[in-house]
């Protein structure tokens, strides 16, 4: 009777099928095939939630069975019920590890629910069971996007481009997106321009092309792009927010009146309605409306908050606690001992917004230094740690084995030697939350620099607050966090100081911008390179800038953004 069921579902009869299920669920009540059909009954008739409830009896009569559970799944997934169908995925993972489709959908699952710590490894699993198939491919890759993995996800991105798979806007995009962020605006604006021409009306690939531009220090292409971008979808925040970001006060008041009317309208999403109070905020106080920037910035910091969810303070503390635990004096200087010898890794490091782009840009325009930007690879070596060796990260670090800490460290140093010249001495990493990791760089790297900037935790925590970050960064919304962050990072940094077998320089912003020759020859004569009167002249050396005060750093020197927090008494106290 369960081929007359289907027979007539086929032929798109669901009375005649509803009345044979009648009939056989009262025979076979524990047959999970009959309530499978029904499931795909009550599909067929738009009843969801009763196709839901029917296969999750089925799956409950045969648990062993994986064909039912992936049903199962896919139904949860597609229908809103994300976290049952992670649920059910994970398994089906156990019951059938070498099933690479059921770790793809895992990972999809918990990259559609925002878990994508979660989703890496799943992908990472689906992809080594079978590395030819695209979508699997394309999973991993978004997801290495988001965590900003963004030299693996480029390497995924490029293979999927070259494999004869159809390229379309959003993996254009991704190539730029990727390179740019690497570091590699050229190679982006090549990319970008490419797919312009394969793809003209689309204003995602004009927007990549404006902060391209913008990385290539050229305001005016910028602008165009972003208008065009604006042309294309007016109803898109994105445009006017980059526009406005770029011009600050003097932004037309047409742009300022189109963006406060999609703001009113209420029709953005949560994320565009962020950008655009966060850069008119930026706007206000450059003009001396303080009031007004700090109403902006509230908005956009409370919008973020509740998309990205708020910042774990006991993780961080945790985090702190057991970097401080693990590395003692005698650890570091015995495992520095086996670290590789290159002079050639500088880490300028502290927290977001204390001068660690100055810094780089300082020490990049020597012809000697390569200025990175802020690479990924030693928080991803971290990262990795228990899944490559199986031990926990930092807990175990007097069990590494030093020919794999080896193997690293030549991986990272390759890929950071990539783009730079031959006669490189000295390459730049600005990755600020490497102050997390200094015990690692001392095991992988026994003569390396690091130079800790600093500024006062005001000016930083307005800095911050004012700007959007990526959700990575919870701890950016809100004020109190941000202090708690500054401080847990100037306790590690402390204890690196006090125990780390490398040699670590403090730079204080605000003595940079006063004393500017001084603390230049600081850290040329900390480098270890000679004097290169270069340096002087940063802002002139022409070269891109990825980060948020990439404008900031094609200007002399200037004190003007010191003590910017005492617009913001409400916020700051004097003392």
């Amino acid at each position: 009777m369960l081929d007359l069921v289907y027979d007539s579902l086929r032929q798109s009869r669901l009375l005649e099928a509803d009345r044979l299920l009648a009939t056989l669920l009262q025979q076979r009540p524990r047959d999970p095939e009959v309530h499978r059909a029904r499931a795909i009954a009550a599909q067929m008739a738009g009843r969801i939630d009763v196709a839901i409830d029917a296969l999750r009896t089925a799956v409950d009569l045969d648990p062993a069975s994986v064909a039912l559970q992936m049903e199962f799944g896919q139904l949860l997934a597609s229908n809103g019920h994300v976290v049952e169908g992670i649920e059910t995925f994970r398994r089906v993972t156990g019951l059938q590890p070498g099933l690479a489709e059921a770790w793809y959908l895992l990972g999809m699952g918990l990259y559609t629910a925002h878990r994508d710590d979660e989703a890496l490894p799943a992908f990472l699993r689906a992809h080594a069971l079978a590395p030819a198939h695209p979508l699997i491919a394309r999973g991993l890759a978004e997801t290495e996007y988001v965590l900003e993995h963004h030299a693996e996800a480029l390497a995924l991105y490029e293979r999927l481009a070259a494999s004869g798979q159809s390229v379309d806007a959003m993996l254009s995009l991704r190539l730029s997106q990727c390179r740019r962020r690497l570091g590699a605006p050229q190679a982006a604006l090549t990319a970008v321009r490419a797919a312009l021409e394969r793809f003209p009306d689309d204003a995602a690939l004009w927007m990549e092309l404006g902060w391209v531009a913008e990385d290539l220090g050229d305001a005016a292409q910028a602008q165009d792009a972003y208008a065009r971008a604006h042309a294309l979808r007016p109803a898109w925040g994105d445009p006017l927010a980059a526009s406005i970001a770029l011009l600050r006060t003097k932004a037309p008041d047409d742009l300022l009146r189109d963006a406060e009317a999609l703001l009113a309208q209420g029709k953005l999403s949560e994320l565009e309605q962020a950008y655009l109070h966060y850069v008119l905020g930026k706007r206000d106080d450059a003009g001396g409306a303080y009031a007004d920037a700090a109403r902006h910035w509230s908005a956009a910091n409370a919008l973020r908050r509740r998309m990205d969810g708020g910042f774990d303070r006991e993780e961080y503390s945790a985090k702190i606690d057991a970097a401080i635990g693990t590395f003692n004096e005698d650890l570091l200087r015995s495992r520095n001992a086996d670290a590789l010898h290159d002079e050639r890794p500088v880490f300028v490091l502290g927290m977001p917004r204390s001068g660690t782009t100055l810094v780089e840009q300082i020490l990049a325009a020597h012809p000697q230094v390569h200025g990175c930007g802020e690479l990924t690879g030693i928080v991803a070596i971290a990262q990795d740690a228990f899944e490559r060796t199986g031990l926990r990260w930092p807990q175990d670090a007097a069990g590494f084995d030093a020919a794999w800490l080896r193997r690293r460290a030549v991986d990272y140093l390759q890929a950071a030697a990539k783009p730079a010249p031959d006669d490189t001495k000295r390459l730049v990493d600005k990755q600020p939350y490497n102050f997390l990791h200094v015990g690692l760089i001392a095991m992988l790297f026994a003569d390396a620099r690091i130079v800790w900037c600093r500024r006062d935790p005001r000016d930083v925590a307005l800095s911050i607050f004012s700007e959007s970050f990526s959700p990575l960064s919870s701890y950016a919304t809100d004020l109190d966090d941000i202090r708690f962050f500054i401080e847990g990072q100037e306790r590690l940094m402390r204890h690196w100081q006090s125990v780390s077998p490398l040699s670590i320089l403090e730079v204080r912003y605000e003595d940079v911008v006063t004393d500017t020759e001084t603390q230049v020859r600081r850290l040329i004569d900390f480098a270890g390179l000679p004097w290169d009167a270069a340096c002087l002249a940063f802002h002139s050396s022409g070269r891109s800038v990825q980060t948020l005060s990439r404008w900031q750093v094609r200007q002399p020197v200037h004190s003007r953004s010191v003590g910017r927090w005492r617009n913001y008494p409400q916020w700051f106290d004097e003392d």
